[in-house]
């Protein structure tokens, strides 16, 4: 089956009119549930009552949802194949409408965006222009003959006796059955959303935060006890299964600006590799489901790691916006892990610890800001879309991040001279001076490649991909066996 940049069919299809449906065929969305999601963010009991009250009347949700939900529509990504396809056939001078199940104004929207449409039509207040409604508003107003572009099941019963269809799914199989009866006339389908999308969704490269839960359990040297060990390696998981979740709740409070930020755009949400509607089920199933498992592990380390989701959900849902405290809670974030690491391997907390944590994961999280805010700079007085900051405030971002970073170097030295080194619990200390060192060096290059705009990603997923993150990380590791073992 070719892309569909030629018509397929007989005479019967070749210049009738086309047909265009919106939801999934021309888009890669569904903008009734873009619009849901967006109002659960935007207005979340009133979007949850209208849900309600859809079972009542489809229409009039779709018309509230407009009218009362912002939802930026020229931003959900096209199928640009379709699109540059129908530009063709318009040149041709082959009729182009547009009929939708979307709410009239939607349709209006969408039909103003491609400026290829002789007509556009959707549902009214009152009227659910889909399926078998539909195919009668088409056979009605272009004749029997018109050829219908669709992607889903609903779609069987407006392709039925109709002169053609233009396939813009999923389903292979639905592509298979439509060039079998005959009415195939071009096909524009995608692959459904595989594991590898789901995977690169739920970032799990992201996991390699949730590393700092082993190390209380390293510090107090508890890794040989069993009981502490299998606690801390379920919690590792657990966590990683909760914050993948809050990953895909930030990712559907952000899809406007990601869709048009220059990287995060082509992050399968974003793009529409995953349906934004899969996404609204699986992300609460996935935080509901980890905070149960981790009732099981400790009822402490559960009631931690609803903080983490609490906090986490707050800053994706309003505090990423407030400049400075959304990297004080960056920060407490990452603190957080060691504190339930601490928890699941039943050890005490150290303060020394967790003052550290705060101050250096403070300074990484200034650093990625700060290549947003340094960015922009060719913007000066608007406020970055997203986030708090203007672009004139770089050199606060710059100050803060190196001061803080050089602070949690200071506390690890204090650390070391006023606790590590007479408490006994290491053979050979005198390595462990080697890590401040370190840490000092890789903290410092960070905050240059942030500087100069080259780094783009977060510090810590940076961190595992760079050789000499690695290298100096496989150093700190090394001294520290060193400062226990030998």
């Amino acid at each position: 089956m070719s892309d569909g940049a030629e018509d397929k069919g007989s005479p019967r299809g070749f210049d009738a009119p086309l047909v265009i449906d919106l939801d999934g065929t021309m888009l890669y969305s569904d903008t009734l549930v873009e619009g849901i999601a967006a109002g659960l963010f935007q207005k979340p009991f009133a979007t949850l009552a209208g849900c309600a009250g859809a079972v009542f009347s489809v229409p009039k949700f779709k018309s509230w949802i407009f009218r009362n939900v912002d939802v930026d529509y020229d931003a959900i990504p096209a199928n640009d194949r379709l699109v540059a396809w129908l530009g063709e056939e318009k040149a041709k001078g082959r009729e182009i409408h547009l009929v939708s199940a979307a709410n009239q104004g939607v349709v209006d929207k969408l039909a103003s965006r491609f400026g290829i449409f002789d007509s556009a039509h959707g549902s009214s207040d009152s009227h659910n222009l889909k399926g078998r409604n539909k195919r009668k508003f088409i056979v009605d107003n272009f004749g029997p003959s018109a050829v219908y572009a669709g992607d889903s099941r609903p779609d069987r019963h407006v392709w039925k006796d109709l002169g053609g269809a233009v396939y813009a799914g999923t389903s292979r199989s639905m592509a298979r059955r439509l060039e079998k009866s005959g009415q195939l006339r071009a096909e524009f389908s995608r692959p459904a959303a595989g594991p590898k999308a789901w995977l690169t969704a739920f970032r799990i490269h992201q996991w390699s935060k949730n590393l700092l839960l082993f190390a209380p359990l390293i510090l107090a040297q508890v890794y040989t006890d069993m009981t502490a060990l299998v606690s801390t390696v379920l919690a590792f998981f657990i966590l990683g299964l909760v914050a993948s979740g809050t990953y895909l709740v930030n990712d559907l409070s952000d899809l406007s600006a990601d869709r048009r930020h220059r990287t995060k755009k082509n992050r399968p949400l974003p793009a529409g590799r995953i349906p934004v509607a899969e996404a609204l089920i699986i992300a609460p199933l996935m935080i509901a489901g980890g905070l149960t498992a981790a009732w099981f592990v400790k009822p402490m380390f559960a009631l931690t790691l609803g903080a983490y989701v609490a906090v986490t959900l707050s800053y994706s849902l309003a505090f990423k916006r407030v400049a400075l405290l959304d990297v004080f809670i960056l920060a407490s974030l990452y603190t957080l892990r060691i504190i339930m690491g601490t928890i699941a391997a039943g050890v005490v907390h150290s303060l020394w610890l967790l003052t550290f944590s705060m101050f250096f994961f403070l300074s990484l999280s200034l650093a990625k800001r700060h290549v947003e805010v340094a960015a922009a700079r060719d913007q000066p007085g608007r406020l970055i879309k997203g986030r708090g900051y203007f672009p004139e405030d770089w050199p606060l971002t710059l100050a803060l991040g190196i001061s803080t970073g050089a602070g949690s170097i200071l506390i690890l030295v204090l650390y070391l001279v006023d606790s590590a080194w007479e408490a006994g619990i290491y053979q050979s200390p005198g390595y462990l001076g080697g890590i401040p060192a370190i840490i000092a060096f890789w903290t410092s290059r960070i905050w240059l490649l942030a500087h100069r705009g080259e780094l783009h990603d977060d510090p810590v997923a940076f961190a595992t991909r760079d050789k000499l993150s690695i290298a100096m990380g496989a150093g700190l590791v090394g001294l520290l066996a060193a400062a226990i073992f030998l």
